[in-house]
């Protein structure tokens, strides 16, 4: 089952971070944190629930965009299903129901990062139509 995440989650959520990061070493999921980014309508923290365990998870951030009217754009991150459950067609299910929630909001793309030495994960999205080919992500960290 899919949901958005509550704040009960943050344990379960911070597991599977810790799995999709393990050299990041500033991996904090609180519960307030959660319940932060529930109350945000512009940021949809998906779960996929088995067995009563946060299986998987997905961020959906909607954002403001000049050049498109009203329409925003959608950052989709931290795509992790738990090792065990993968090749299930979770992940499928996670991206599709966040793809979902942006065209629902009217979003006019999604976009995700990932990182460069996942190339499994990377078949996998290029399996479900992103173009990993016509951009390039540059990211920097503010201390």
């Amino acid at each position: 089952m899919i949901r958005e995440a509550l704040p009960e989650d943050a344990a379960g959520i911070e597991e599977l971070y810790r799995i999709l990061l393990p050299d990041h070493a500033d991996i904090q999921v609180t519960p307030s944190r959660i319940g932060q980014v529930a109350d945000n309508p512009d940021s949809l923290l998906f779960v996929y629930v088995e067995d009563g365990q946060i299986a998987g998870t997905a961020h959906l951030h909607l954002c403001m965009d000049a050049l498109s009217g009203d329409r925003p754009f959608g950052v989709i991150e931290r795509v992790v299903i738990a090792p065990h459950l993968r090749g299930k067609g979770i992940g499928a299910s996670l991206m599709k129901c966040a793809e979902e929630a942006a065209a629902a909001r009217g979003a006019l793309k999604v976009m995700l990062s990932s990182r460069s030495s996942r190339k499994d994960a990377h078949r996998f999205y290029e399996r479900l139509g992103y173009d990993g080919e016509g951009s390039k992500l540059f990211k920097k960290y503010i201390n």
